[in-house]
């Protein structure tokens, strides 16, 4: 009898315990003075979720904050900040396939502090064979204006990412409150947004350091290759690197001063090559944008043998650099680093000679460019809600073969002020 209440005793403290406890494998930060809804929580994606698409949107809840910073990463924790925003939402730039990304928002307080939120993870599709057909619509803005008019501006992609610009109203079906929308009655207008300026940047890194001298008519002839495949919208700087990184030429897209500055200004260099330092510095020239004023691609072209002896760098850092940016690396020389090249190419690691495949790659990025820049939409309908109520807007495609969060665009907005 004793050994029974000993046991039912035991078991009532467990149960105590236990009731007390939490068990979460991303615990919030434990700040002094920050209550919990003041630090992120409750992402979108859910934390750990798996097949999510190349173009996600991340969400997030938080209270008393004025911006916040998204970190995004494929270490833990992830150490590249994408952006600042205002918004509790953010689309990332085109992602990779099968690739666990780690992320952190980090909420700048009303009072001045900052609030580290958790990291969480999501893991992409495994390739592009497990998508099917359809489209995702992506908000980029919701506006309200006197008397009564909504207006939206958002993109539509398809599953790979890939801007869509050739529907027009037909296409669309739009829900307010769950009810469709009158064309006539309502005004409603879906048409393209104005055009929006596209621009490719290029840097050309040349290697100029002792251990390619023998090779600087080879370097030159490989990047008046390059220059001479430039697009329309493509500007190219150049800079050259031995012990250290200097500019031959800001950006420009005139052939024939970029081959002036090749043929003259670019002279063999010292004994001493900071390639590491050259790949950091080459990376931070450009930053890719896509927003309703501009869609701006960058990329590198280095030519160089890879090999790095000044050590004022790392390789670690160098790949900390070119992640999530292109870049295309053209090896040449009696003591090329073939497997470093591979590593710090993410475009692709090319031989001398082979200047077209990477010129091949401009165009397909000039098209991707253009699509990208025309596929945003405007809508505009005047609603005949009235008071200082919420409402719901939806947009869909007409006969969208996807059905995840993404196949349509789901959001509020207020009808005060509206008479």
């Amino acid at each position: 009898m004793r050994k029974t209440s000993i046991k039912l005793f035991i078991i009532f403290l467990l149960t105590i315990c236990l009731s007390n406890c939490t068990f979460d494998k991303n615990p919030l930060p434990t700040t002094p003075g920050i209550i919990y809804n003041s630090v992120p929580n409750t992402p979108t994606p859910d934390d750990s979720s798996l097949d999510q698409f190349l173009f996600v949107t991340l969400k997030w809840k938080c209270d008393n904050a004025t911006g916040y910073e998204v970190y995004i990463g494929e270490t833990n924790p992830p150490l590249t900040k994408y952006t600042t925003t205002a918004n509790k939402f953010y689309t990332v730039p085109l992602l990779k396939y099968n690739v666990q990304y780690f992320w952190r928002v980090v909420a700048k307080l009303n009072d001045g502090t900052s609030s580290l939120g958790p990291v969480w993870n999501f893991t992409t599709l495994l390739s592009s064979s497990t998508l099917g057909n359809g489209y995702a619509l992506l908000l980029n803005k919701i506006e309200t204006s006197v008397p009564h008019e909504v207006k939206a501006t958002f993109q539509v992609v398809d599953l790979n990412g890939t801007g869509v610009n050739a529907l027009n109203l037909s296409n669309f079906e739009v829900y307010e409150d769950v009810l469709p929308l009158s064309q006539q009655e309502s005004e409603l207008s879906i048409v393209n947004h104005p055009t929006i300026s596209n621009q490719l940047r290029t840097v050309l890194m040349l290697d100029n350091s002792s251990s390619v001298q023998s090779d600087i008519d080879k370097i030159k002839t490989s990047a008046k290759a390059i220059v001479n495949g430039i697009r329309s919208n493509q500007e190219v700087a150049i800079y050259a690197f031995s012990d250290r990184v200097y500019r031959l030429q800001d950006f420009t897209n005139n052939v024939s001063t970029l081959i002036n500055v090749i043929d003259n200004n670019f002279t063999p260099g010292v004994k001493s090559t900071d390639f590491y330092g050259a790949v950091e510095n080459g990376t931070a020239f450009w930053s890719d944008e896509i927003s309703l004023t501009k869609i701006l691609k960058g990329c590198m072209v280095i030519i160089s043998d890879g090999n790095d002896t000044q050590g004022s760098s790392s390789l670690a850092r160098a790949m900390r650099a070119v992640y999530n940016k292109l870049v295309y690396t053209i090896g040449l020389g009696n003591e090329i680093q073939p497997d470093i090249l591979n590593a710090i190419g993410t475009g692709g690691s090319f031989s001398i000679g082979q200047e077209n495949e990477i010129i091949k790659q401009f165009a397909d990025i000039e098209q991707s460019l253009i699509k990208t820049a025309n596929s945003f939409y405007d809508l505009s309908y005047k609603s005949p809600k009235r008071g200082s109520g919420t409402h719901t807007l939806q947009i869909k495609v007409i006969g969208n073969q996807f059905t995840g969060e993404q196949s349509s665009i789901f959001t509020t907005f207020s009808s005060l002020d509206f008479y």
